[in-house]
């Protein structure tokens, strides 16, 4: 049962269909572990406590300058610092920080700026809502393992992706392919020739890390859910966006059955 004072702090998204009370109630008892630093995870972290998650799990985390000039003077390390700044934020909020990254399957789902967890989170047949920017461009894609029917990042990324990419308007004629390839020169996505921002300190982060919260949300929210597997992308600053539809991948070295 909601409190008045989170009926209050709350009202916003209580008086949401979507949400409602018992959402919120479901909100303050999820569990979200964060797998990333910089600008997007902190804007993430921010949106993830202003939302209510009761507990969220922060994993290699850094002080952000958000962070330093959101707390009080302070001598403790990064994490802590963190941590610190986010409970003074929203005392219905957990944080719990973890240098070893040892305890994170115990989360009900990750929001994640790296790829480096999601075949082991994959395993544990939980969500993994990934993001990540370079320079203009950014991706967004939800890995469903609860839903053994849905495709996984690697239906979308069989080796680790090329890196730095950019975006360019795709060929007439190309059509979708259920492979990273497929989806690469679909999409338009290739492989940069010159160097490109540091995708951690862009202010494109800012929106991004919205969209993954709200996605994170949805999954809380509604965790039976069913849609199309979708990867977007994102081009700033004209903000462009186009959805990519993403199959299954019937040679998958993570989600394809045995």
């Amino acid at each position: 049962m909601l409190e008045d004072a989170q009926i209050e702090r709350y009202s916003r998204q209580i008086i949401l269909p979507q949400v409602g009370g018992r959402g919120q109630e479901k909100i303050l008892r999820s569990r979200v572990y964060v797998d990333g630093d910089g600008l997007l995870a902190a804007t993430a972290l921010l949106y993830l406590v202003a939302a209510g998650v009761g507990t969220i799990g922060i994993a290699r985390s850094k002080a952000a300058p958000v962070f330093s000039a959101l707390a009080e003077q302070s001598l403790e390390p990064d994490e802590q610092l963190v941590a610190h700044t986010l409970r003074r934020l929203n005392p219905d909020c957990t944080m719990v920080v973890h240098p070893d990254e040892g305890e994170h399957l115990t989360y009900d789902l990750v929001l994640a700026t790296t790829d480096a967890l999601h075949d082991e989170w994959y395993a544990q047949h939980k969500p993994f809502v990934w993001g990540a920017i370079n320079g203009e461009d950014a991706r967004l894609f939800v890995s469903r393992g609860d839903k053994a029917d849905r495709p996984c990042l690697r239906c979308l990324f069989p080796e680790n992706p090329p890196r730095p990419y950019r975006a360019t308007p795709p060929r007439r004629g190309e059509k979708t392919v259920p492979s990273w390839e497929g989806c690469r020169v679909a999409a338009g996505w290739v492989p940069a020739d010159t160097g490109t921002a540091d995708p951690l300190n862009s202010p494109y982060a800012l929106f991004l890390g919205t969209q993954l919260v709200t996605e994170v949300l949805k999954i809380i929210l509604q965790p039976e859910a069913d849609g199309q597997p979708k990867l977007l992308a994102y081009t700033f600053p004209a903000f462009h966006c186009t959805e990519q539809t993403v199959e299954k991948n019937p040679h998958c070295a993570v989600c394809a059955p045995d």
